[in-house]
């Protein structure tokens, strides 16, 4: 999770975080990666959405929240 969250809070306000993306950076394989994006999204701390127009790549946006609660020591 420590990878993840510092590939999460790396990155601008408002960026989007593809999994295949934070798989690769955070070195975190799929198994893993989508329960902590999920319990990241249950604390409110990620939201979540599809590019459009096809709506075939998910995409994660951390909140405001998030980046607070995250960026704690």
């Amino acid at each position: 999770m420590r990878r993840l969250v510092a590939v999460l809070l790396a990155g601008a306000a408002e960026a989007r975080f593809y999994p295949e993306d934070l798989r690769r950076d955070a070195q975190v394989h799929s198994r893993l990666l989508y329960p902590m994006l999920n319990k990241l999204q249950d604390r409110g701390w990620l939201t979540d959405g599809w590019d459009e127009p096809n709506q075939t790549h998910r995409y994660y946006v951390l909140t405001d929240d998030g980046r607070r609660e995250l960026a704690r020591p």
